[in-house]
């Protein structure tokens, strides 16, 4: 192990000196594809594994250990604080990373205790390559991985650069490979079509015997070991654009290698550009590459040897409230629930749909409460629902998390008929020479008169009505009126609402 020790010093120094000499050597292309990958080149340390891999696996052998790997999750917004990607999306993205890096036995985890940092700065939601530089550079912590989220990372989906890895909004959905795709570059690997980067090849005519100064592969592996990713068990792949696959993952279009032998590409290997869809597999190779590079050149990650606790899979959240349909003040909602043993992060949901489709909150805390600050309507049913994450319980392990109900209510309103109705005019202003619709909500059936006064207080139009409970739309003439504005009252033995009404020709 000296022999390694001497050897992974000179290399951090040639490595260090390449960055200085030209940082494009790990760096993304200045115009790079639209939603691809950011990374380019081939990384030093990777070039020395390839010239030394057979002293890596004397020495190490197979190792079928898991590896674990702490990260910290910054979560960019712009200078107000607004397009933070949600935390609990964020922690799903995650969990497919690890699901994607369970064949390289190497798992992550939220860094205990700083596992998610927030910023604010559209320079950096938004980034340039030198806004990019300046994020990480401000930012990165030794000893773990450092993953960014923004809105924009130089128009990309991701990359990896500065010992740190910038991942797109958009790019990161629960079954993302955005994810795993940047880990791999973080961890040596290139993608499968190295050299061919923004080229796109003749493919009816045999491909250069180089391109971009890196040797073509061929689909006979005679010059697998030292042409594109030097990878012998990845197929040449010269497709370095986005791409769908077959039934059977293997690329649509065909291509033809130097020796004009014809191949299609490999859609299940995670460092090419196929589609999310295509994508589940790192190679034998690459695997062992990454392994190596994590305990050679990442070895401060390595703090921790087996999994901790984490949150067992038959946990449900007890919710406290409010619950079985009880009436809240639709302004000022505090959902409570009851602590689960291990969790470090509680993620909330709360929607008008039993099913969950539309959220009309979400929100992520440390605590066993959460104020909703979100626009609540009121006199509406509201379901609500909350799941546990520990640093180390990533992937959602409560499957079937119990549901609250609860009813939002004026119950500060200053007369019987707002507690029981809420009404708005649609649209508001409202032309002339259209109809304007009255829309009530409304927790029980009753009679009530619709009444329309001009400024001056005359009567220009009455109507009596019954309201059902539920969802009410009542349409109110004003083909006749003059611009101006009206009052539109709502009354019966409750009470009474009333609204204003502007009307423009």
């Amino acid at each position: 192990m000296a022999k390694l020790f001497v050897l992974r010093t000179f290399l951090m120094t040639v490595f260090i000196a390449c960055l200085l000499a030209g940082s494009n050597v790990l760096r993304a292309q200045e115009t790079p594809l639209k939603d691809g990958c950011g990374y380019t080149g081939m990384s030093p340390w990777l070039e020395w594994y390839h010239d030394h891999k057979n002293q890596f696996v004397s020495e190490r052998g197979a190792d079928t250990t898991v590896l674990y790997v702490p990260l910290t999750l910054y979560i960019v917004g712009n200078d107000d604080g607004g397009g933070y990607f949600p935390l609990d999306m964020a922690l799903r993205a995650v969990c497919a990373m690890n699901r994607n890096f369970e064949q390289v036995r190497i798992q992550f985890y939220l860094y205990p205790g700083d596992g998610v940092r927030y910023l604010n700065n559209s320079d950096w939601f938004e980034h340039t390559w030198s806004g990019g530089q300046e994020m990480i550079t401000s930012n990165r912590i030794d000893g773990r991985l450092n993953c960014f989220i923004v809105q924009d990372p130089a128009g990309n989906c991701g990359y990896s650069w500065l010992d740190a890895i910038v991942l797109n909004k958009s790019c990161s959905g629960a079954e993302n490979t955005t994810w795993a795709h940047e880990a791999g570059h973080h961890f040596s690997l290139p993608h499968t079509f190295y050299g061919w980067e923004n080229t796109v090849p003749d493919f009816n005519e045999p491909a250069p015997a180089t391109i971009g100064g890196v040797p073509v592969e061929k689909i006979d592996s005679s010059n697998c070991a030292f042409a594109a990713d030097r990878f012998c068990d990845t197929r040449p792949d010269y497709l370095s654009y986005r791409w769908s696959c077959l039934s059977n993952s293997q690329s649509e279009v065909i291509q033809h290698d130097p020796n004009d032998k014809p191949f299609r590409s490999n859609g299940r290997l995670i460092m090419s550009y196929a589609s999310d869809q295509c994508m589940d597999l790192f190679s034998n190779e690459q695997i062992a590459a990454m392994r190596a590079n994590l305990t050679f050149e990442h070895a401060d990650y390595l703090q921790v040897f087996q999994a901790q606790p984490g949150i067992p899979e038959d946990t449900i959240v007890q919710l406290i409230a409010p619950i079985d349909s009880a009436a809240v003040q639709f302004d000022d909602i505090d959902l409570k629930w009851a602590p689960i043993p291990n969790a470090q992060y509680y993620a909330v949901e709360a929607s008008i749909f039993p099913n969950f489709g539309i959220n009309i909150f979400q929100g992520v805390t440390n605590n066993t409460s959460i104020a909703v600050n979100a626009f609540i309507p009121t006199n509406r049913l509201v379901y609500w629902r909350v799941r546990a994450y520990s640093d180390w319980s990533l992937c959602d392990p409560i499957l079937t998390p119990q549901r609250g109900i609860f009813r939002t209510k004026n119950l500060t309103a200053t007369n019987e008929l707002e507690r029981h109705a809420v009404a708005q005019l649609v649209p508001n202003p409202a032309s002339g020479g259209s109809t304007a619709q009255l829309r009530v909500d409304s927790d029980e059936s009753m009679e009530a008169q619709l009444t329309l006064h001009d400024a001056a207080g005359r009567l220009c139009y009455q109507q009596q009505m019954r309201i059902l409970n539920g969802e009410n739309a009542i349409d109110i003439p004003i083909t006749q009126l003059e611009s101006g504005l009206y009052t539109v009252t709502l009354v019966n033995e409750l009470g009474r609402i009333v609204l204003r009404l502007a009307v423009v020709n």
